[in-house]
């Protein structure tokens, strides 16, 4: 962090020095270098991304544009990979890149849906890719300078400049490993911005712009990159995240659930169903064995089973969480489970094993 501090530290006065010249009245502010800064970098990096699906339309001269998706993407490795949002290219055959006046096509590397992003490879000279660093969106602050750069309705390089307005958010129809993930900035984010950066005031990126809420104005969100990190390794070797069998499904247990089945924990995830054969069983972790049924037509809750309350030593708050810890665990590690079971409460060992292919 101190060395890429002292480059945008040296940067700024190397840009000062070249715009507010002795002849020049222009002065700008600390803040207004570094934007001028951070965006001269990173833009060099941030692609244009155009998704078609091929085949023939219904006029020749017109352009069928159901059929194309549009949105940005950015460099992340002297490779020429690009990080972008899946829902541009979802359903898509077609994908181009331009950078500048350059236009490629590009390949397809790997995807993860569930987050929804999706990587993609481009063939450009190495004195062409200008990758635009990752950094962490651990520790991000509200109140925190952010700047999003895009195509916004297909202009691009955009930039607009904000801060981070909440962290932890949730949005409609997520999936449950972006559920209370979301990255709110007030930083302008329109149409087109989806799979560009989300940069801090270091020039390192902390989030991929994804949403905007249609009925509110300056609410913007983007998936935390540290999210991000957890999967690029599987996306390059594997074209998708490790995503292991767990051997159970169950429910996760609420406060209001706790209270209408009178369970004796009010979180936690209750394990309703042990598959025969799998490691869960294996580590002797047991479902239930009483069916409750609380909907018509619904599938019956099995009560009586075990209760996880903790992973690997953290308490369960979630559903979320447990996702999220697997996107980034490995084949052979182990998950330390403690299981409130009739009164007490035990650990159970559970190891990952590879994923099975399905098809």
């Amino acid at each position: 962090m101190k060395r890429i501090l002292g480059w945008m530290q040296i940067g700024i006065a190397v840009l000062a020095t070249a715009v507010v010249g002795p002849a020049q009245d222009v002065k700008f502010t600390a803040d207004e270098l570094n934007t001028i800064t951070v965006f001269r970098q990173a833009s060099r990096g941030v692609v244009y991304i155009t998704a078609r699906t091929s085949g023939p339309v219904s006029d020749a001269r017109t352009v069928d544009t159901s059929s194309v998706s549009e949105g940005t993407g950015f460099v992340i490795d002297h490779e020429g990979r690009v990080l972008t949002a899946f829902h541009i290219i979802q359903d898509r055959d077609e994908i181009t890149v331009s950078l500048g006046a350059k236009q490629v096509a590009a390949r397809l590397v790997g995807t993860a849906p569930q987050l929804d992003i999706a990587l993609l490879q481009v063939d450009l000279p190495k004195d062409a890719i200008f990758p635009v660093p990752l950094g962490t969106s651990q520790n991000l602050q509200v109140g925190q300078k952010v700047l999003a750069i895009g195509n916004a309705a297909g202009m691009g390089n955009s930039l607009t400049v904000g801060v981070v307005s909440a962290v932890g958010r949730n949005l409609d129809q997520s999936t449950v490993e972006l559920e209370d993930s979301f990255i709110q900035t007030d930083a302008a984010i329109n149409p087109g911005n989806s799979g560009g950066p989300l940069l801090d005031s270091a020039g390192q990126v902390v989030g991929i712009n994804d949403a905007i809420l249609k009925n509110a104005q300056n609410m913007g969100f983007a998936i935390p990159i540290d999210l991000i990190r957890s999967v690029l390794p599987d996306l390059i070797a594997m074209g998708h995240p490790y995503k292991p069998m767990l051997g159970f499904t169950g429910s996760e247990v609420t406060a209001s659930m706790a209270n209408l089945f009178g369970l004796p924990v009010k979180r936690g995830f209750l394990v309703e169903e042990v598959l025969p054969g799998s490691l869960a069983e294996a580590a002797g972790l047991r479902g239930g064995s009483r069916m409750v049924a609380l909907t018509v037509g619904d599938k019956p809750y099995m009560l009586g089973g075990d209760i996880i309350v903790a992973i690997d030593g953290k308490p369960f708050i979630s559903a979320a969480q447990l996702a999220r810890m697997l996107l980034g665990s490995r084949p052979g590690q182990e998950l330390r489970l403690t299981v409130y079971r009739k009164g007490r409460t035990i650990e159970v060992e559970l190891p990952l094993e590879k994923m099975r292919m399905e098809f």
